[in-house]
């Protein structure tokens, strides 16, 4: 008997010598900043966000160490529930204690720019709309989604290890994550790129990424057949018009069908055909069909010369079009056209496509 007192007697110091060895060890994590010198970014806290989901928004985007320290911090400073909603200016550089202050104070900035990343953009429009916010001159956003082999930028700095399949040539078009933004007037062309690359991160889940490597494809695969499929596919809607929930199940599963027919021509070594691919070589915006001294264009984009994929991404792909390329639709279709208001219709044989050419294009 005297033997279990005492062995339950040192398991409870034990355990408050290991308590208190964390509490030691928090304090140094909460009081210590992640960086010694970091630019400030804005960081986004949502109406309704709690204690938990903001710690995890805050260790996501790198501004933290640890999620966990920030949340016992804010329960050992009677913070949870008191953070108020808004825009702030954080920086990795700031200790928790001081991150979590600001938050609780409301000490929200003012100069914030609401900015959205349409599907389907390219880097180039992008760049375009960002200085037309006034929020980066569309050069320096550039040099950081596309830097020169040389100079490598997020391509090389391991940061994100889906990169490390990145040519650097190509840069980093299609890993700028279509999203709405909050970005503080002249933000620096560096700290926007990051935050769509880190979102992409975020929005390309371990289950997406288990079924790739199932797959034997690469992300770099995956998002370059997505960004065909995101320009290929959608709806012509007026300014300000929302699709109905019909209408956009409609056109998840067009997309899926799509990226089927594009993976049984690769399996048949037939070229793509894709005028996506030609608008990006020309420039041309919208759908317009390719023509064809268009399809004679010497370039590795250029899909009707060449079988296979292209070198790389065409624009920024939707979260739906990245799961299409993933999880495409098991169909024996060949062929496919879209029609002027963006409806996709298919065909199996040379013949029925023909048929819907003349149907919906002519």
């Amino acid at each position: 008997m005297r033997n279990l007192v005492s062995v339950v007697k040192w398991l409870i110091i034990l355990v408050v010598i290991l308590g208190l060895a964390f509490l030691v060890y928090a304090g140094v994590k909460i009081s210590k900043p992640l960086k010694t010198e970091a630019e400030e970014e804005v960081f986004v806290v949502s109406p309704g966000e709690s204690t938990q989901q903001i710690a995890q928004n805050l260790e996501q985007e790198r501004l933290i160490n640890r999620a966990l320290f920030f949340v016992l911090n804010s329960y050992l400073r009677n913070q949870g529930g008191k953070f108020q909603a808004g825009s702030y200016a954080l920086s990795p550089a700031m200790p928790i204690s001081e991150i979590a202050e600001r938050l609780a104070s409301g000490k929200v900035i003012d100069d914030s720019i609401k900015f959205t990343v349409v599907e389907g953009w390219s880097v180039t429009d992008i760049g375009k709309s960002l200085e037309e916010s006034g929020i980066v001159k569309s050069r320096e956003f550039l040099q950081a989604a596309l830097p020169s082999p040389l100079a490598g930028g997020l391509l090389s700095s391991g940061e994100f290890a889906f990169l490390a399949q990145v040519p650097r040539q190509n840069g980093l078009q299609g890993f700028l994550f279509p999203d709405t933004y909050f970005f503080r007037n002249q933000s620096s062309g560096e700290e926007i790129v990051r935050k769509m690359v880190r979102n992409f991160d975020q929005k390309l889940g371990s289950d997406l990424r288990k079924a790739i490597s199932e797959q034997k494809k690469s992300i770099y695969e995956i998002v370059t057949l997505a960004s065909i499929v995101e320009k290929e596919v959608g709806r012509n809607v007026p300014k300000g018009a929302k699709l109905s929930e019909a209408e956009l199940k409609k056109l998840e599963e067009e997309r899926r069908w799509v990226a089927g027919v594009f993976y049984n021509r690769l399996a048949a070594g037939i070229p793509l055909e894709s005028d996506a691919t030609i608008s990006y070589l020309t420039g041309r915006k919208g759908s317009a069909r390719a023509t064809l001294e268009e399809t004679k264009i010497q370039s590795p984009y250029n899909t009707y010369r060449n079988r296979g994929l292209p070198p790389g991404p065409i624009s920024n792909p939707s979260l739906d079009a990245l799961e299409a390329a993933i999880y495409p639709a098991d169909t024996d279709y060949l062929y496919f056209v879209t029609a002027p208001d963006g409806t996709a219709y298919f065909a199996k044989t040379l013949e029925e496509h023909k048929r819907n050419r003349a149907r919906y294009l002519e």
